[in-house]
């Protein structure tokens, strides 16, 4: 945690003139990359990271990087809260038990086949293995929900990719976190490992979870939208740091506040006018997060260094699919009680749409250099992002027209240039 605040500091030692000459350009850059996307009818995500590869690649000017405090303390809790806030809370609830289960064990189990897969095919320590499966544990659904919705896929899909999402970032990270201190120590147990990874699930939940009622009653107190917006504002930051300062998890704290303020809070204390304009708000600061943090991704990925690791790169990418579709087949998953998925089909692209992105890339940048096999989990971590983000999330739309599950009427072109109007319009009859 040290060396994120370290590299955050680093970051704010750039003159103001120069942080705003980079946001100023990755504004306009990411704006005009997403007017191309819609036209040429590319996931905006997608667009944004080839973008990114394109302008680092051709150094046609210095481009900032990915710096993983900046994504962790700056843009994170953003996306989290966003996510959270804006959830249909309907929809999860009808489809809490899978959900919970592709969260939680399914975010071990993920790690652990990855981690395992890795460490046999690669000749590496089991502990270099899990500590990598820990990295690529968490899904990103920012780029499959839009194409989910623009296509008019069953609406079950984008809510299970994206309640997933939110709960088991959190846990990746815990993970991670502990796996983390076990690589550097060399000391330790798996009970040690589990202790820390379920203190800092419970902490980061509970916290988050106060937080979030104290701030919706404090919030039924206010009418003004102003200042309600504050709040809102205050608590997506106040309770993923509180629970980072007490060794819990930051990012689940901030799901819990998050869902609790869009659901308790919006019921007993905002205005129709207050609901309206905190959706319009996350809804944008969650899209100029993404944006920036794609953007970086494509701008900090090495390409030179991707392929002298080829080989690596390719067993974690296959490590990681077996998992998915391991984990999207287990009979606890998709037996008739708590379905998961009415067919087939809809669980391989549940399978094929678990996509990796700024998460996996932030976590593994943020390994100390004294971390073991350090360079090898980076370009392992890039080359899994840049697959599933390129090849998964263009041949996503592909797939569910093949697998029958695009409504009818609808064409694929057509459906990929409504998905980035469906990250931006009001979903949210919540």
């Amino acid at each position: 945690m040290v060396l994120l605040v370290d590299a955050l500091a680093e970051v704010v030692e750039q003159s103001p003139e120069q942080l705003a000459r980079q946001f100023a350009l990755l504004l306009l850059g990411a704006a005009l990359v997403g007017m191309l996307a819609r036209r040429i009818g590319v996931p905006y995500a997608v667009a944004l990271v080839v973008g990114g590869l394109v302008i680092e690649e051709s150094h046609v000017t210095t481009v900032p990087t990915l710096d993983p405090g900046l994504v962790l303390f700056g843009f994170l809790p953003l996306l989290l809260f966003d996510a959270a806030f804006r959830l249909d809370t309907r929809e999860a609830r009808s489809l809490l038990r899978p959900i919970l289960l592709l969260a939680l064990p399914g975010t071990l189990l993920t790690a652990l086949v990855v981690g395992g897969i890795v460490a046999i095919v690669l000749n590496l320590p089991l502990v270099v293995g899990l500590l990598f499966g820990s990295l690529v544990a968490a899904t990103d659904p920012v780029a499959v929900i839009g194409v989910f919705k623009g296509l008019r896929a069953p609406p079950r899909l984008a809510a299970i990719a994206e309640s997933e999402s939110l709960i088991n970032d959190g846990v990746a990270i815990t993970i991670y976190t502990a796996v983390l201190g076990l690589a550097l120590t060399g000391t330790g147990s798996a009970s040690e490992v589990l202790r820390t990874f379920g203190q800092e699930v419970v902490g980061g939940v509970l916290i988050g979870g106060v937080l979030g009622f104290v701030f919706s009653r404090l919030t039924g107190v206010v009418d003004d939208h102003l200042i309600e917006m504050m709040l809102s504002l205050a608590l997506a930051y106040g309770s993923y740091v509180a629970a980072q300062s007490v060794h819990a998890s930051g990012p689940l704290a901030c799901v819990a506040a998050g869902v609790i303020h869009g659901s308790y809070g919006r019921q007993i204390g905002m205005s129709e006018t207050t609901r309206r304009l905190l959706d319009d708000l996350w809804e944008f600061l969650g899209f100029v997060a993404n944006a920036i943090v794609f953007v970086l991704v494509g701008f900090t990925a090495n390409l030179a260094r991707l392929a002298a690791d080829a080989w690596p790169a390719a067993v974690a990418i296959v490590a990681v699919l077996l998992a998915r579709f391991v984990l999207l087949g287990a009979p606890s998953v998709v037996r008739r009680r708590g379905v998961l998925a009415t067919s087939p089909a809809e669980r391989v692209v549940l399978a094929w749409s678990g996509l990796r992105g700024a998460l996996t890339i932030t976590l593994a940048l943020a390994l100390p250099p004294e971390a073991p096999s350090r360079d090898l989990i980076v370009a392992m971590s890039f080359g899994v992002v840049l697959f599933t983000m390129l090849v998964q999330g263009l041949s996503l739309p592909l797939l569910l027209r093949r697998l029958g599950l695009v409504q009818p009427g609808v064409s694929i072109a057509a459906g990929i240039r409504l998905s980035l109007s469906g990250m931006l319009d009001d979903e949210n009859g919540r």
